[in-house]
């Protein structure tokens, strides 16, 4: 076993102690003559320290964090460090008068307990925590946080990331502590929740002095046994606990007072300084060893439970879940990991064709390449090793076409290394398609027949942890439960060829000013007092307030904040509408503000046997196909039918001469092909006798030929 260092000293110092007790016991049982003069034991101790380390060059923690480069998990059975890096040490049992004590101490860190060993400012760079720093490209949109006020019929797409069709924090007003405070839940720690200095004046952020920061919290991906308590979690997030939650959450212990962080931040005067008297963690003395070590069960490959608890996708009601297959690939016993993979840099791999162009490799990852490199070539200086580490990292890039849809079965034929030019990784078949025109491969994305559930007539209301906080006890949501989020929803994307894809429209009240719509938060809107309150008998029946608003609802709420018209006109964007008063009079239009924000559908992926097409070319080339005439209905808190309904064809901008031209020939398609078949058989026919009288006329010539030649003889 590998013991970090503090602990290997602490077990060599007690051996050599050990070592010296014999040695001495053995010296005053010889003869007097041949006793050695006792030397005082703390100059022993100090002697024993500095020659273990001094014969220790492997143990160099201070210069480099030291690995096992083993597939077989190392195991962390290592001492809990607190925010100034201090050892935990739990008091003890009992106190000198025989009384029991409890066994508080400081929350522990992962910064400064996982960081020892691990590159945590590398990690913090990672994808998941990374949207607030802005040091990568944003990428394919992908699914938003969704700031959700059922009560004022609010739903705002919302990133860092700056995708369009969301609003960044700043953007809405909110701060970088507003934005930790309403999605902590599901937030793992890092970004915008470490910030590298905390301004004790300010009135939000310089709560972070009493709450702490945000670490981010390992244990969410890495723990292995299915214990860590993501309810007790979200406990301590919400009472804004935030440097107490890793420990609650792994289960170390719990919080150690009845007054929690938001109540101490609540009494505090920003300028002033924090109180000394947070509370501490009661930590379960079992989890424990003797020398205050604690076994963390840790994994490098998670589980796709511990993936589930953020990135759960439900179509089906809580009713109907078991009959889910859920993802194929899942079934077949992959993980998630094994497509979605990372490095040491965390930088995690989406997963979509073309990725490739939106990584950049690291400073980070470079230095780290070129500290090997020179480890193995000492001629090699610090600027060519880092060029040829470049090299090789932009080269492995290529690797990563190889974990989308296409690369993975088919290969990454722009990759430098063999094996993804091949394709098959982890043994993935390579489809043949039978019958399918090239051009479906040109025009359509893999998911657009294999990802999401099959398509209907209308896209289905679908749940996600993010948005709707699975993972977290509530009541059962349903199809009207805010956010509506809808899929399957066929688009042409950015690639020219058309996917599947999940759809939000944004609902809230707003200022429209300069041909712009600002969103207002729920809390200005309530402080109108205009919107309906829900009925208190209607709570159990909905407690999610999902009854939408009606036009005579609308009207006084925008009537009240039309009494500041400084910021612009009041507004109400919802179903894909615009709502505004003129003169006196409610009017509603479509408008840009109010489209959807869309992004991509990659799971459950369906086998082949389900995939669109499995029935023949009617799955989409029909006049009631879903792929050109599903349709597709603005969700929002206004009346049903309300709000913007199109055709997927119209959504997507497409001809419908054409398309429905196109849909009405696959009608005759059967018949096309017996009347081909037949003129076909007719053809052959007709050239078959041709072709025979045409043999006909040259035997029968030669044979008069041979006839002439012998009556010449």
């Amino acid at each position: 076993m590998h013991l970090p260092a503090a602990a290997l000293i602490q077990l060599k110092r007690r051996n050599a102690m050990q070592h010296f007790r014999r040695t001495s016991g053995r010296q005053r049982t010889a003869k007097p003559v041949h006793r050695i003069p006792v030397i005082p034991s703390p100059v022993v101790i100090l002697l024993g320290v500095m020659f273990l380390l001094f014969v220790r060059p492997a143990d160099t923690r201070a210069g480099e964090n030291l690995k096992t480069e083993s597939r077989i998990p190392f195991l962390h059975h290592i001492p809990l460090r607190d925010a100034e890096g201090q050892i935990i040490s739990l008091p003890p049992p009992f106190d000198e008068q025989g009384k029991p004590q409890e066994a508080r101490a400081n929350p522990f860190s992962t910064a400064e307990t996982c960081g020892k060993c691990h590159e945590y400012e590398m990690i913090g760079r990672g994808w998941h925590f990374n949207a607030a720093k802005g040091n990568v490209k944003p990428g394919r949109p992908g699914e938003p946080w969704i700031l959700t006020d059922p009560a004022t019929r609010t739903q705002i797409p919302v990133s860092y990331r700056g995708w369009a069709g969301t609003f960044k924090p700043a953007e809405l007003g909110m701060s970088d502590f507003d934005f930790l405070t309403a999605f902590a839940r599901h937030l793992p720690g890092g970004g915008a929740g470490e910030p590298a200095q905390i301004d004790p004046k300010d009135p939000k952020m310089g709560r972070m002095l009493i709450t702490g920061k945000m670490e981010i919290d390992c244990m969410l991906c890495h723990e292995s046994t299915g214990h860590y308590n993501h309810e007790s979690r979200f406990t301590a997030m919400n009472a804004q606990n935030f440097k107490w939650a890793p420990t609650i959450g792994a289960g170390l212990g719990t919080f150690g007072a009845a007054r929690n962080a938001r109540t101490f931040a609540d009494s505090w005067r920003p300028g002033r300084p924090p109180p000394t008297n947070l509370p501490a963690i009661k930590y379960d003395r079992a989890r424990f060893d003797a020398d205050n070590n604690v076994l963390f069960q840790l994994t490098r490959r998670p589980s796709a439970n511990n993936c589930y608890y953020c990135h759960t996708s439900d179509s089906q009601p809580t009713d109907a879940r078991w009959h889910s297959d859920l993802d194929f690939h899942i079934r077949a016993g992959m993980s998630c990991i094994d497509c979605h993979r990372n490095g040491v840099d965390h930088m995690i791999v989406r997963g979509y064709e073309g990725e490739v162009k939106d990584r950049t490799v690291t400073a980070d990852m470079i230095e780290l390449r070129a500290k090997l490199l020179r480890r193995d070539n000492a001629g090699l200086n610090d600027e060519k090793a880092k060029q040829l580490a470049g090299t090789q990292l932009n080269d492995e890039l290529g690797m990563v076409e190889t974990l989308s849809c296409r690369g993975c079965h088919y290969g990454a034929s722009d990759a430098k290394q063999t094996t993804a030019k091949l394709g098959g990784r982890l043994g993935a078949p390579r489809p043949l398609h039978k019958g399918l025109p090239p051009i479906h491969f040109e025009k359509m994305t893999c998911t657009a027949c294999h990802s999401g559930p099959f398509p209907g007539q209308e896209p289905g209301a679908v749940h996600t942890s993010l948005a709707h906080k699975l993972g977290l006890p509530g009541p059962a949501r349903g199809a009207n439960t805010a956010p509506v989020i809808v899929q399957p929803v066929f688009l042409w994307g950015d690639d020219g060829r058309i996917a599947p894809n999940k759809a939000v429209w944004p609902s809230y009240w707003g200022r429209f000013k300069d041909g712009k719509v600002t969103p207002l938060l729920p809390e200005e809107v309530a402080k109108t007092e205009k919107l309906p309150a829900q009925p208190a008998e209607d709570v159990a029946r909905d407690p999610y307030n999902t009854r939408p608003l009606t036009d005579a609802q609308i009207q006084p709420v925008l009537e009240a904040l039309s009494a500041d018209k400084s910021k612009g006109e009041a507004v109400f964007v919802a179903a894909g509408k615009i709502y505004q008063l003129e003169g006196g009079k409610l009017k509603s239009k479509e408008h840009e503000a109010a489209r959807p924000y869309i992004w991509a559908l990659a799971h459950d992926v369906r086998p082949a046997s389900q995939s669109l097409g499995a029935r023949g070319c009617a799955d989409c080339h029909s006049n009631d196909s879903p792929l050109y005439f599903a349709m597709v209905s603005a969700r929002g808190p206004v009346e049903t039918g309300s709000g913007v309904n199109k055709a997927a064809w119209e959504l997507r901008g497409d001809d419908k001469l054409v398309v429905s031209t196109f849909a009405s020939s696959f009608v005759f398609r059967p018949l096309l092909k017996w009347i081909a078949f037949a003129a076909a058989f007719i053809v052959l026919g007709v050239l078959l006798n041709y072709g025979l009288l045409g043999l006909n006329a040259i035997t029968g010539k030669t044979r008069s030929n041979q006839n002439l030649s012998g009556r010449e003889k």
